[in-house]
């Protein structure tokens, strides 16, 4: 029997219906309201060996080596997902905000409804090591499932930008419907430097539980996070829906994996503002393979199209490497949609199809009105190599001489994912950070991809702590 003692602090019923400004996602549902829960989260003592994650967290707490972790049903860290008025009361859920540790090594095995999130003004200190990554998978012994519990949700205090190009929401306080359930609530706000604490060598496997159409939890869903949350070597495997998904936000992300995700590997937009250094995105790579529901799987979505016209969002992108793969026809490997600014240095995108295309570009609607003319996409492509694209009309949709520094060549890579071809080698390229207040600097590299030529598998970047057999050629 495991002594347990309970958190005393009172629970705040949440009864008022939250109120958007904008919508959480392209296709999201109405404004949403938590759900009712009166019951605080049970501590588990310093002896326990084993622990029920579940309710509300309302106290700093720390997940320990050598105990087995239970995620059962939703297990929210603070309260800071309900609807907040004015300044005052933003500034009293920031004092109130409580802090989740997880140490080194700590593997959290989800129930199908275990879902992780983190509120506004609380934060998640997920510090791992190489040698000791923290994971959070389902239940089973192996990491082959796909939807098999929720994710991993993390909400902050930076801006969202509203469709129609509506701006941003809120000047002294803001409060956005999140995707992912009735429980989600509310995310967003003023401060782009936002702390939302610590991501690092951080793996999930397994998620992605659809709570309804155009209603999924991806595998890492970041939802107004501000550039001082750190989010770096993070893997998101066998995800049902995206593998990291922004909305809004300014929070940056280098070195993440992710692989077999059945819909977008990465996916940002509503006033999203970042930048992004090595990736490699690795989709399923079983022929034949059919997605989920309505998945359309890409390596990288960007979105400002249509009736979500959203020209804040502005993204730097470099040292990705996105290999597409078999599943779903007519899927290119990325597509950059809409008036979405973006740089996109030093990558490589390669499909396994032909038919499917490397990169489309959508111009821009900006008025909703099918019958004007749309207005060029600002994507700016430099050393960019493109592999196996065929003659898709889907590569792209642009004008060629906005594409300059895009090359086509047959990608070759060696055993760490790293490219062989003479195209790969540039000259010394520093990428311009996306300007979101965070002062970020990208890393100087002479190469294409995600991967330095020559790097030994072994002693690559990812090497020790992502998931065993995950990367495999």
């Amino acid at each position: 029997m495991i002594t347990q003692k309970k958190n005393i602090l009172a629970v705040a019923i949440l009864g008022a219906t939250l109120v958007g400004c904008g919508s959480s996602s392209s296709d999201s549902a109405a404004p949403v309201v938590p759900v009712v829960d009166s019951s605080a989260f049970v501590l588990c003592d310093d002896a326990a060996t084993e622990c029920t994650l579940s309710g509300i967290l309302k106290e700093d707490f720390t997940l320990k080596t050598g105990v087995d972790y239970t995620l059962d049903d939703l297990f929210q860290i603070g309260e800071g997902n309900g609807e907040f008025l004015d300044a005052a009361a933003v500034t009293a859920l920031k004092a109130a905000g409580v802090t989740l540790t997880i140490e080194a090594g700590v593997h959290v095995k989800a129930n199908d409804d275990g879902v992780l999130l983190v509120t506004r003004g609380s934060k998640l200190e997920a510090e791992g090591t190489a040698s000791a990554p923290i994971t959070f998978s389902s239940m089973d012994a192996d990491f082959d499932g796909s939807g098999e519990w929720g994710g991993v949700v993390v909400q902050g205090l930076a801006p969202q930008y509203g469709a129609g190009n509506t701006g941003v929401c809120g000047t002294d306080v803001c409060n956005v419907a999140g995707e992912g359930g009735d429980f989600i609530g509310n995310y967003g706000g003023i401060d782009a430097a936002d702390d939302s604490g610590t991501i690092k060598y951080f793996r999930i496997a397994e998620a992605g539980r659809v709570a309804g159409p155009n209603n999924e939890i991806n595998g890492l869903t970041l939802q107004g996070v501000g550039h001082g949350t750190m989010i770096e070597y993070v893997q998101v495997h066998g995800n049902q829906d995206d593998g990291i998904e922004w909305f809004g936000g300014t929070v940056n992300v280098k070195y993440a994996v992710l692989t077999n995700n059945d819909d977008d590997a990465i996916d940002f937009d509503e006033g999203y503002k970042g930048n992004i250094q090595y990736a490699i995105v690795l989709q399923n790579q079983t022929a034949g393979a059919v997605p989920i529901g309505s998945n359309d799987p890409r390596g990288i979505e960007a979105n400002s199209s249509d009736t979500d016209y959203v020209p804040q969002t502005k993204a730097t992108l470099a040292n990705i490497s996105v290999i597409n793969g078999p599943i779903a026809a007519d899927e290119p490997g990325v597509r950059f949609r809409g008036s979405v600014n973006l740089d996109f240095v030093n990558s490589v995108v390669a499909t396994a199809d032909e038919n499917k295309g490397c990169i489309r570009i959508d111009d821009s609607d900006n008025d909703a009105n099918e019958t004007t003319v749309k207005i060029d996409t600002p994507v700016n492509l430099v050393n960019v190599m493109a592999s196996n694209c065929g003659t898709s009309d889907t590569f792209p949709k642009e004008d060629p001489e906005t594409n300059t520094g895009l090359v086509e060549v047959t990608a070759v890579f060696d055993t760490a994912w790293a490219l062989t071809n003479g195209e790969a080698t540039v000259s010394s390229t520093t990428p311009t950070a996306t300007d979101n207040g965070s002062n970020f600097v990208f890393d100087s590299t002479t190469y294409i991809g995600a991967v330095a030529p020559g790097t030994a598998a072994a002693t690559a970047w990812y090497a020790g702590w992502i998931i065993a057999g995950s990367l495999d050629q």
